[in-house]
Protein backbone atom coordinates (compact mmCIF):
# COMPACT_ATOMS: atom_id res chain seq x y z
CA UNK A 1 0.00 0.00 0.00
CA UNK A 2 3.16 2.13 0.81
CA UNK A 3 4.34 2.05 -2.69
CA UNK A 4 1.09 2.74 -4.32
CA UNK A 5 0.63 6.19 -2.32
CA UNK A 6 4.03 6.73 -3.74
CA UNK A 7 1.73 6.70 -7.47
CA UNK A 8 -0.92 9.30 -6.70
CA UNK A 9 -2.23 9.15 -10.56
CA UNK A 10 -2.45 5.58 -10.28
CA UNK A 11 -4.02 5.61 -6.82
CA UNK A 12 -6.63 8.14 -7.80
CA UNK A 13 -6.78 6.04 -11.56
CA UNK A 14 -7.86 2.50 -9.36
CA UNK A 15 -9.89 4.56 -6.69
CA UNK A 16 -11.99 5.80 -9.67
CA UNK A 17 -12.19 2.29 -11.14
CA UNK A 18 -13.70 0.65 -7.66
CA UNK A 19 -16.00 3.47 -7.33
CA UNK A 20 -17.16 2.33 -11.22
CA UNK A 21 -17.50 -1.20 -10.47
CA UNK A 22 -19.35 -0.64 -7.33
CA UNK A 23 -21.68 1.38 -9.17
CA UNK A 24 -22.30 -1.26 -11.67
CA UNK A 25 -23.28 -3.79 -9.29
CA UNK A 26 -24.17 -2.46 -6.55
CA UNK A 27 -27.81 -0.30 -7.45
CA UNK A 28 -27.22 3.26 -5.67
CA UNK A 29 -29.55 5.22 -7.34
CA UNK A 30 -27.87 8.62 -7.68
CA UNK A 31 -27.95 10.22 -10.85
CA UNK A 32 -30.75 12.52 -12.68
CA UNK A 33 -32.47 10.50 -15.08
CA UNK A 34 -35.78 9.85 -17.08
CA UNK A 35 -37.46 6.22 -17.54
CA UNK A 36 -39.64 5.54 -20.33
CA UNK A 37 -42.30 2.99 -20.28
CA UNK A 38 -44.66 1.82 -23.39
CA UNK A 39 -47.40 -0.18 -23.36
CA UNK A 40 -49.15 -1.11 -26.71
CA UNK A 41 -50.27 2.55 -27.06
CA UNK A 42 -49.37 4.28 -23.96
CA UNK A 43 -45.94 6.14 -23.57
CA UNK A 44 -45.24 7.35 -20.32
CA UNK A 45 -42.22 9.12 -19.05
CA UNK A 46 -41.27 9.49 -15.67
CA UNK A 47 -38.68 11.57 -13.83
CA UNK A 48 -36.30 9.71 -11.38
CA UNK A 49 -32.62 8.45 -9.62
CA UNK A 50 -31.11 6.10 -11.78
CA UNK A 51 -28.13 3.58 -10.89
CA UNK A 52 -25.72 2.74 -13.24
CA UNK A 53 -26.32 -1.27 -12.65
CA UNK A 54 -29.64 -0.55 -13.98
CA UNK A 55 -27.98 0.13 -17.50
CA UNK A 56 -26.49 -3.31 -17.00
CA UNK A 57 -30.10 -5.03 -15.68
CA UNK A 58 -29.01 -5.11 -11.80
CA UNK A 59 -32.03 -3.94 -9.54
CA UNK A 60 -34.68 -3.07 -12.32
CA UNK A 61 -37.67 -4.45 -9.76
CA UNK A 62 -37.18 -1.50 -7.81
CA UNK A 63 -38.01 0.65 -10.70
CA UNK A 64 -41.01 -1.34 -12.23
CA UNK A 65 -44.44 0.30 -12.20
CA UNK A 66 -47.54 -0.95 -12.52
CA UNK A 67 -45.61 -4.38 -13.54
CA UNK A 68 -44.00 -3.16 -16.45
CA UNK A 69 -40.02 -2.47 -16.56
CA UNK A 70 -38.74 0.88 -18.10
CA UNK A 71 -38.11 0.41 -22.30
CA UNK A 72 -35.50 3.13 -22.36
CA UNK A 73 -33.52 4.83 -19.57
CA UNK A 74 -31.34 8.06 -20.17
CA UNK A 75 -29.81 10.48 -18.12
CA UNK A 76 -30.79 13.82 -17.73
CA UNK A 77 -27.52 16.85 -18.52
CA UNK A 78 -27.32 17.20 -14.63
CA UNK A 79 -26.71 13.24 -14.19
CA UNK A 80 -24.19 13.04 -16.53
CA UNK A 81 -22.63 16.06 -14.71
CA UNK A 82 -22.75 14.32 -11.63
CA UNK A 83 -21.28 11.05 -13.35
CA UNK A 84 -18.37 12.86 -14.41
CA UNK A 85 -18.25 14.38 -10.98
CA UNK A 86 -18.14 11.46 -8.78
CA UNK A 87 -16.30 8.95 -11.33
CA UNK A 88 -13.46 11.75 -12.61
CA UNK A 89 -13.37 14.76 -9.88
CA UNK A 90 -13.24 12.36 -6.76
CA UNK A 91 -10.52 10.28 -7.96
CA UNK A 92 -9.06 13.55 -9.26
CA UNK A 93 -8.71 14.91 -5.61
CA UNK A 94 -8.23 12.21 -3.98
CA UNK A 95 -4.95 11.49 -6.02
CA UNK A 96 -4.07 15.23 -5.49
CA UNK A 97 -4.76 15.06 -1.41
CA UNK A 98 -2.07 12.33 -1.40
CA UNK A 99 0.11 13.92 -3.71
CA UNK A 100 -0.25 17.30 -1.89
CA UNK A 101 0.39 14.87 1.63
CA UNK A 102 3.61 13.21 0.34
CA UNK A 103 5.12 16.67 -0.85
CA UNK A 104 4.39 17.86 2.44
CA UNK A 105 5.78 15.03 3.93
CA UNK A 106 8.99 15.66 1.55
CA UNK A 107 9.33 18.99 2.48
CA UNK A 108 9.14 18.19 6.29
CA UNK A 109 11.27 15.13 6.30
CA UNK A 110 14.19 17.60 4.44
CA UNK A 111 13.52 20.81 6.52
CA UNK A 112 13.97 18.63 9.66
CA UNK A 113 17.54 17.07 8.05
CA UNK A 114 20.68 18.36 9.02
CA UNK A 115 22.50 20.90 7.18
CA UNK A 116 25.32 20.02 4.61
CA UNK A 117 28.23 22.00 6.76
CA UNK A 118 29.44 24.96 4.51
CA UNK A 119 33.56 25.65 4.45
CA UNK A 120 34.95 28.52 5.79
CA UNK A 121 35.73 31.08 2.88
CA UNK A 122 38.80 32.09 5.07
Amino acid sequence: MGALLKKPILFGFIIGILFLVLCIFVPIPMYDGIFRYDYELVHIQTEGKVALSYYFGVGLERIRSNGLLPSQIELKPIGYALFVLIHVGLPALIAIRVKMSNARKAYTDHSTSPEIEKPADE
